[in-house]
């Protein structure tokens, strides 16, 4: 060997070696900051009354207005308040109202993007795989009480293509590297079919099975603003912003409205980030008229049946259906979760979800797997459509939303208004730090240190243990189920149930653990307002079994109407808010159907 080869291997040795030392330190000085944000919130912390964020709104400068409450907008707060800059967050309606609460309640990779990695050469696809198993890993580490991870088989149908899927579950096994959540494996034909009887054995080979995590999404998204707001947000659901305020041509607040009062409010801010999901366009015409669409929305209904529909303790994926989407059949809060859909769709609030689109979903799961039943919409208990906030190329018309990457995109436009569109819940963490990295440049802000989120751990996860449902079991003297869902639901702020139970269980329904006296927990430090933002975002009910919910109306109206302090027509109309809300759920899928 030369010199000169011998310098240039010694010289790529020692580059690799610096970089490598580099990045030691650097994670290090992360973790170092980070500390501070390792102390549990004491257990009597709630966040500030409404009355006292909406004062911060009216007198503070803040460095940023976020405008979108949902998992973006409240990953974007908690980012800036944990880098120690003054950030507001409005929100039209309730934290995770629309897209945020209507997912597929999967924590992934993307084994579909990975394929289409492969087959086309895709190394943007390649990448979104990669980026979403690290951040899969840092989710379910900062909020291990509402994640965990889940096996999902994929069957086979033909012997020769077993060691091509194993191959790839590996492959992605491989790029998890130690985040992975286990390894992928191969049940022969009957341990499949031991573990789901329904599906179909003709040609079954058998199938493979990955591990992905799963999540409950609205409470994450709730538990979000929440920590955000302990770490000095101010974060405001039913806010709505109707115009942005320019000075000199670039953005500096904006004029908001407060939709429990009517009144108006003006908030001034250093910089605008707009991160209103599948309704971001409405947001960029405010401050540029002529600005081009750069979301292009895509339904995606998902469906709720008993949990014998789905396969135990286990999920089941077919990749690619008639109309070239992905079919899940998922175990999900004791019932089986099936979808989705894919199409370019009308952009609307509180989107319901179609009838030939349920149907669409109906006549897959009959050609997927074989039901002991003629499977019908009387079978389900749920229905919801969630509008995916795809990025699109305004150029181009395509109907084909399937072949859009769910990538993100970060937008600033000549007012310097910052829109960050695209992505989904897996990556919200990364997302909001590139977007904070981009608002600290274009708004020459001011933060104490780095992004640190890759280590805070959201609230209710300090002392969460997996074991934890037992010490409040015995604690509290309550039924194992009832520990177990306070467990879940609020990590371990479930020990402030300890002066509310004293005993007592009262439940919303006979059908399920929910509670009322999470009702008031919820108004006092959840920032719940609304009927609606009790079953749908703070509990799961109108999600699991929406006439169950709807039964459960008058009596969370009794509740709430009593702490605050409703007048008769508020309850009147918020009853009515309610049912139109569980009309968005499926409440009268049944009912259509009787006539048809």
């Amino acid at each position: 060997m030369s010199n000169i080869k011998k310098y240039c291997v010694f010289a790529a040795a020692g580059c690799m070696s610096g970089y490598a030392i580099y990045k030691y330190y650097q994670k290090k000085e992360l973790k170092d900051a980070s500390k501070i944000f390792q102390r549990a919130p004491p257990l009597n912390w709630k966040p500030d009354s409404r009355s006292d964020q909406i004062k911060n709104l009216k007198t503070r400068y803040f460095d940023l207005l976020i405008i979108g409450g949902g998992s973006a907008g409240c990953g974007l707060a908690l980012d800036a308040a944990t880098r120690g800059l003054n950030v507001a967050l409005v929100e039209r309606e309730d934290f995770g109202s629309e897209t945020s609460s209507k997912s597929t309640k999967l924590l992934h990779g993307g084994i579909r993007y990975l394929e289409k990695a492969f087959k086309n050469f895709d190394i943007a696809q390649f990448r979104l795989v990669k980026e979403a198993l690290r951040e899969r890993s840092t989710v379910m580490k900062n909020a291990p009480y509402l994640t965990e991870k889940i096996p999902i088989m994929l069957p086979v149908y033909n012997k020769l293509m077993v060691p091509y899927f194993l191959m790839g579950l590996k492959f992605y096994d491989c790029i998890s590297g130690l985040k992975s959540l286990g390894a992928s494996y191969f049940m022969d034909k009957n341990r499949t079919i031991k573990k789901f009887p329904m599906i179909k054995k003709e040609n079954l080979a058998g199938s493979v099975v990955y591990f992905d995590g799963q999540f409950n999404d609205s409470r994450l998204n709730v538990v979000l603003a929440l920590t955000a707001n302990f770490y000095g947000a101010t974060t405001l659901n039913y806010i709505t912003v109707k115009n942005i305020i320019q000075e000199n041509g670039a953005v500096a607040g904006a004029i908001c409205k407060d939709m429990k009062t009517g009144k108006e409010i003006v908030v001034r801010s250093k910089g605008v980030i707009n991160s209103t999901g599948p309704f971001i366009d409405k947001i960029r015409g405010m401050s540029h008229k002529m600005c081009k669409p750069i979301v292009q929305p895509s339904s995606g209904v998902h469906l709720i049946f008993p949990g014998e529909y789905a396969p135990k303790n286990m999920g089941l994926v077919i990749p690619n259906t008639k109309d070239n989407s992905v079919l899940f059949f998922i175990p999900w809060q004791g019932k089986a979760l099936v979808g989705t859909t894919d199409n370019k769709c009308k952009l609307e609030f509180s989107a319901k979800p179609k009838l030939h689109e349920i149907d669409s979903i109906l006549n897959e799961i009959k050609d997927a797997v074989s039901m002991p039943e003629n499977i019908s919409r009387t079978h389900i208990l749920s229905a919801w459509s969630g509008i995916r906030p795809l990025v699109s190329d305004p150029t181009k018309n395509s109907g084909k939303t399937e072949n859009l990457v769910r990538n993100h995109l970060i937008h600033v436009d000549n007012s310097k208004l910052i829109t960050l569109s695209g992505g989904k819940w897996t990556t919200y963490r990364q997302m909001a730090q590139e977007t904070i990295d981009k608002a600290i440049e274009i708004y020459k802000l001011q933060p104490k240190r780095k992004c640190v989120t890759e280590y805070v751990q959201l609230l209710g996860s300090h002392k969460y243990s997996e074991d934890l449902y037992l010490k409040l079991q015995r604690d509290f003297q309550i039924p194992i189920n009832i520990a177990e869902h306070l467990a879940k639901s609020y990590g371990d702020r479930a020990f402030k149930f300890n002066e509310l139970l004293k005993g007592k269980c009262k439940l919303l329904s006979n059908k399920y653990s929910f509670l009322e006296m999470e009702v008031n927990y919820c108004i006092e430090n959840e920032m719940a307002l609304s009927i609606t933002d009790i079953i749908g975002r703070r509990m799961r009910f109108g999600f699991i079994d929406v006439n169950e919910a709807d039964k459960s109306i008058k009596k969370i109206a009794n509740l709430m109407s009593k702490s605050l302090k409703w007048k008769p027509h508020q309850k009147k109309l918020e009853i009515q808010n309610a049912h139109n809300y569980l009309l968005t759920l499926g409440l009268d899928i049944n009912a259509k159907n009787k006539h048809h």
